[in-house]
């Protein structure tokens, strides 16, 4: 078995047309043929039935496909790091929660490629568990979450403490409340990021569901463009945390904490593997963003 097969079986699983594979790969019809053919040889199983509306893969081929996709991303990042490496950099990557990077602002990109130049940093904005899967299947080399975390398996730097926050018209009826309980929200329409991420999942279903609360989820989305229309427009309020309502503001939209008796926030951490070594790229990142943070007082989140 070698990539190009992986490549071909991949590409005809998906179009499900040996001529539709053929042209996304830029081979002929004949030749993604052979190379199927050969894999099928060396696995000993027959990966696609021919029928006249195009393949249907076997059960042997759907049970294969997550194995190959996973094998062809490790090779292309594989591929990757030789690729940076003869350019002499070093990459780190952090998978972290939507607008971590936005909250620490453009001035923390800037004083880091000043003081480590050598040092390519790659944030990519993601939900907490894609972030701590990410991490484990060691896609990144660190994950910004919020906590409880498996100790288990990884070990967390506090970051800063992020209180769960109601962004709302200042008509809304509950505007004049200091603040918002979860009670507070019944019959009200929320836009929120989803049960893609913890912190919705959690509260939605502590607070909302679970004690039966009527709510109205108009819908859920991470882009803070469409939540802060909707709140401006006094459609909906919006359920989040405090570091990215703060950097979304808007003169019409008034922010408010929202507590339950026994919590009012999570702690947001920066991630490691314990069963990762670190780099001296990673360790320069690690000590740097633990440094800048309270210089620049972002260790605390002031609204």
């Amino acid at each position: 078995m070698n990539i190009k097969q992986l490549e071909y079986f991949i590409a005809a699983y998906r179009s499900r047309n040996i001529q539709a594979a053929a042209d996304k790969l830029y081979v002929t019809r004949q030749g993604i043929s052979k190379i199927i053919r050969q894999l099928e040889q060396n696995l000993g199983q027959t990966l696609f039935t021919r029928t006249p509306r195009g393949l249907e893969p076997t059960d042997y081929a759907i049970a294969l496909l997550p194995h190959a996709q996973r094998l062809l991303e490790d090779y292309h990042y594989i591929e990757g790091l030789n690729t940076l490496a003869a350019q002499s950099k070093n990459v780190v990557t952090v998978y972290a929660l939507d607008h971590v990077l936005a909250y620490l602002g453009a001035q923390f990109l800037l004083d880091f490629h000043t003081v480590h130049p050598d040092i390519i940093l790659s944030v990519i904005d993601t939900t907490d568990d894609a972030a701590l899967e990410g991490l484990a299947a060691k896609k990144c080399n660190f994950a910004i979450v919020t906590g409880p975390l498996d100790n288990s398996r990884f070990h967390g730097e506090g970051l800063f403490f992020s209180r769960y926050c109601v962004r709302l018209h200042k008509d809304h009826p509950l505007a004049s409340k200091t603040c918002i309980d979860y009670e507070d929200l019944d019959g009200t329409t929320i836009i929120g990021k989803g049960r893609a991420y913890q912190c919705f999942r959690h509260n939605m279903d502590k607070y909302i569901f679970l004690p039966g609360r009527k709510v109205t989820i108009l819908g859920e989305t991470a882009d803070e463009q469409i939540i802060t229309e909707l709140v401006a427009k006094n459609q909906a309020i919006s359920i989040g945390y405090d570091y990215s309502a703060i950097v979304n503001q808007h003169p019409d939209i008034l922010l408010r904490p929202l507590a339950s008796k026994d919590e009012n926030g999570q702690h947001v951490y920066l991630v490691t593997d314990n069963h990762t070594l670190s780099t001296t790229a990673t360790r320069k990142f690690q000590q740097f963003l633990l440094d800048w943070l309270p210089a620049h007082h972002k260790d605390k989140i002031e609204w």
